[in-house]
């Protein structure tokens, strides 16, 4: 009897121990179906940074601690007395925000350029300037196309001598092999109030279509607007004898020489910083210069 009922007893333990683990199995399933993730959705992703666009430049620096040239040509450069300082950039987080500061006797300077800077056809330059005003003690180079046989290369810019504060003197010399009246050479000046002492936009387009130079500043023409050189017949731009490209001074300034002399005392590198500087072999439109300078590119 006493045999029978300690059957019993096992019996019940056994079941009860069954049920136990059973109803403990169910928890942790129980548990485990509420753990699992949620079925995902349709992924929101965060909206991309702004894309600066800087047009189709064939070479660009954008000096952002260093002289690469990160445009279509990349351009090998050097440099000489040249240091980085803030620049004009809009996005700092994105450009890196410096600009070149030109030192005493610096410049940029590239030596092998592509046959298609030797006969670009239409033309722009386009850069950002913070020049110190009044400029003094001699005419200030801004950026040069160089011409090995001559005195003047075949593209040179730069700042007159001027004492007048923060007014800009700037100068166009450009040379043209295929100009159809024979002479070929065309000087061009003009005076921006306001130009030293801070950031300013300079560019200079010329359309060989309608042979019309303008000079812009803070994205708006200067009194230099659709200047048409050799009467209209100035035509397709054509170099000879280039030997480089100088920016922030002279193309006679660099050593060793670019031009058919060295350097003279009258003649200076540009006293100030230079950023986001562009070629083009186009003529860029208003509404073109005008987003350079808006959006600070």
């Amino acid at each position: 009897m006493q045999a029978t009922k300690n059957k019993q007893m096992k019996s019940i333990k056994i079941i009860q121990l069954l049920l136990f683990i059973t109803s403990g199995f169910s928890l942790i399933m129980v548990s485990c179906q509420k753990m699992e993730r949620p079925p995902l959705g349709e992924i929101i992703q965060d909206p991309l940074p702004p894309t600066l666009v800087i047009g189709d430049s064939k070479s660009y620096w954008p000096f952002d601690g260093n002289a690469r040239d990160t445009g279509q040509y990349k351009l090998v450069t050097s440099v000489k007395t040249i240091s980085y300082v803030p620049g004009v950039a809009a996005v700092p987080a994105v450009t890196g925000g410096e600009a070149a500061q030109i030192g005493s006797g610096g410049y940029l300077v590239v030596t092998s350029l592509p046959s298609e800077l030797t006969a670009p056809g239409s033309f722009s330059v386009a850069f950002w300037m913070k020049g110190v005003g009044p400029v003094q003690g001699g005419a200030q180079g801004l950026f040069a196309i160089s011409k090995s046989t001559e005195f003047w290369g075949n593209f040179e810019m730069f700042l007159e001598n001027l004492n007048n504060g923060a007014e800009a003197f700037i100068k166009v010399h450009m040379y043209n092999k295929n100009a159809a009246n024979g002479v070929g050479e065309e000087w061009s000046e003009v005076k921006v109030p306001g130009a030293l002492n801070k950031w300013t936009h300079i560019a200079v387009t010329y359309n060989a279509a309608t042979s019309a130079l303008t000079i812009f500043a803070d994205g708006q023409p200067t009194l230099i607007n659709n200047k048409i050189l050799g009467g209209g017949s100035y035509g397709a731009l054509g170099w000879n004898n280039v030997t480089g490209l100088v920016i922030g001074s002279f193309a006679f300034q660099v050593t060793p020489t670019l031009a058919n002399h060295g350097a003279e005392t009258w003649a200076k590198s540009f006293n100030g910083a230079l950023d986001q500087f562009r070629i083009y072999t186009k003529a860029l439109t208003p509404a073109e210069v005008q987003n350079l300078f808006n959006n600070k590119l």
